[in-house]
């Protein structure tokens, strides 16, 4: 599989706790057998490391509408190339903030499965998957925004967050910079994901789907 004009513009967003499936179809390009398999390898190291540390990101998580996909077999989130994971610091205040993040990471890549989906011939599916997220998406940028805020503020003051069990603070000082980081990224990926999926969502057919597909691009434009 060659890398997709959407891995390159908007891989940069999934960084932190999603796996770097971009790195996956990297491998995919490659045309030495020598060089694939050390690649592949190396990406598979990776994905086995942050499964280690984190869980499977639910789809339900990002939108009800997903629920069907939440079994360990259908989640794309608990694939290799679409990882997702959240993470576990103790501090459940710390712990909801995070997975408001990996839930932007879950809308990026779930905008990249869908478009897979169509890649591979599955265009009902894909149809599908698009004109449920094309919402979500609309409603992003504006996720992005607020939840900045809330780590520049617990960047400011990170045993404030903690309260609740002072004893995750130097977990939860080692996770503050890949999320802050995810979500600076993830501002930039906003506009190709719903690039992404509008053509797909179109094709449901939808009257809704149309009106939700023009408020992303708007959202997207400002």
């Amino acid at each position: 599989m060659a890398v997709s004009r959407l891995s390159l513009v908007f891989g940069a967003a999934l960084l932190g706790f999603a796996s770097n499936a971009f790195a996956f179809e990297k491998c995919d390009a490659e045309t030495d057998a020598k060089k694939k398999e050390k690649c592949e390898a190396t990406e598979a190291k990776q994905v086995a490391k942050l499964r280690k540390s984190t869980t499977p990101f639910k789809p339900s998580a990002l939108d009800a509408k997903f629920a069907a996909l939440d079994g360990d077999d259908k989640n794309p989130f608990n694939q290799d190339d679409y990882y997702v994971g959240n993470i576990e610091t103790g501090s459940k205040s710390f712990d909801e903030l995070a997975g408001s993040v990996a839930r932007i990471n879950a809308a990026l890549t779930m905008a990249r499965y869908a478009d897979s989906l169509a890649k591979a011939g599955k265009n009902d599916e894909a149809k599908a998957v698009a004109a449920d997220l094309i919402p979500v998406l609309a409603k992003l940028k504006d996720d992005v925004k607020a939840i900045k805020e809330s780590i520049d503020k617990v960047k400011a003051d990170p045993a404030a967050i903690v309260k609740d069990n002072p004893m995750a603070l130097p977990k939860v000082a080692k996770a503050l910079p890949g999320l802050l980081t995810t979500v600076v990224d993830a501002a930039t990926g906003i506009p190709a994901a719903i690039k992404s999926v509008d053509t797909l969502a179109k094709g449901a057919g939808a009257a809704a789907v149309e009106m939700a597909t023009d408020k992303a691009k708007d959202a997207a434009s400002n």
